[in-house]
C-alpha cells in the first residue's frame, strides 16, 4: 500500500467517525504512545505465552504511527488487547488495518476479534499487505464494556505466522445496513447486490474528497506504515 493510498482509506475511517458524530472508544488506536516498550492502553495475551511460541512486539514509524506486532513461531491464539467502554443496547462499529507474513491458512488467521464471543472480522491469511478490516456488534442489555483485540489464531484454532495491527477503531454507529458485514457474517447476497450501484458511487465520491483534502489540507504524516 502506498503511502498516499494509505492516507485516503484511513480519511474513509475518520469521515465515517464524522458522519456519526460518534466518540473514538479507542486510547491510542494509532498506537503512538507508549513507555518501556510498551503500547498504552494495550496488553498482549495468549494461549500460550511462552516467547519460544510467540513474541509480541511495538513499534512507532518516523511519522509517529505506531503497530503491533504478533509472531507465532509455534502454533498458538495470541492477540493484543484493550477493554473498551460501552453502552448496553447499542450498535457498534469496529474497524481496523491488518497485514501478514506466512499465516497458515488451515487455521483462524490475523483478525480483528471481541473477547470471549465469535464476533470478529475476516481474518487474513498467508502473506497480505495493509488491508482494511471490520465489522459491527450489538451489545445487550446488560454489557458495559467489550475487550477488542487483534489476534492471530482463535478458540480451538491455533496459528503460526506474522501479523501486524494498527488504527483500531470502535465507534458508536446507529444501525447497520442490510448489506452490511455483522457478526463476522455477510447479509443475504440479493440485498446487497440491489445497494451496490449507489454504494459504489458514494465510495467514489468519499474517495474524490478524502484525495483533495489529503492533497491541500493534512499534513503528509496521515498514513497507514509501509
Amino acid at each position: 500500500m502506498t503511502a498516499g493510498l494509505g492516507a485516503c482509506l484511513l480519511l474513509l475511517l475518520v469521515f465515517a467517525g464524522v458522519a456519526h458524530a460518534s466518540r473514538e472508544l479507542v486510547q491510542n488506536p494509532l498506537l503512538g504512545n507508549g513507555q518501556n516498550g510498551q503500547p498504552l492502553h494495550w496488553k498482549a495475551e495468549g494461549f500460550k505465552m511462552e516467547t519460544e511460541v510467540t513474541r509480541f512486539g511495538w513499534s512507532v514509524d518516523t511519522k509517529g504511527i505506531g503497530v503491533l506486532e504478533i509472531d507465532s513461531p509455534g502454533g498458538n491464539d495470541a492477540r493484543w488487547v484493550q477493554t473498551v467502554p460501552v453502552s448496553p443496547d447499542t450498535w457498534y462499529r469496529v474497524t481496523g488495518w491488518i497485514r501478514t507474513e506466512n499465516v497458515g491458512a488451515t487455521q483462524m488467521g490475523v483478525h480483528l476479534s471481541v473477547m470471549g464471543t465469535f464476533h470478529n472480522s475476516r481474518d487474513l491469511r498467508g502473506t497480505l499487505g495493509w488491508q482494511p478490516v471490520g465489522f459491527w456488534v450489538k451489545t445487550d442489555g446488560l454489557t458495559t464494556k467489550l475487550q477488542i483485540a487483534c489476534r492471530l489464531g482463535g478458540y480451538s484454532s491455533l496459528n503460526t505466522g506474522k501479523g501486524w495491527c494498527t488504527g483500531i477503531s470502535v465507534v458508536a454507529a446507529g444501525t447497520p445496513a442490510p448489506d452490511r458485514f455483522v457478526y463476522g457474517n455477510t447479509a443475504d447476497p440479493q440485498a446487497s447486490s440491489g445497494a451496490f450501484g449507489v454504494q459504489a458511487i458514494a465510495v467514489l465520491v468519499v474517495v474524490g474528497i478524502a484525495l483533495l483534502i489529503w492533497r491541500y489540507v493534512l499534513p503528509p504524516s496521515t498514513h497507514i506504515p509501509e
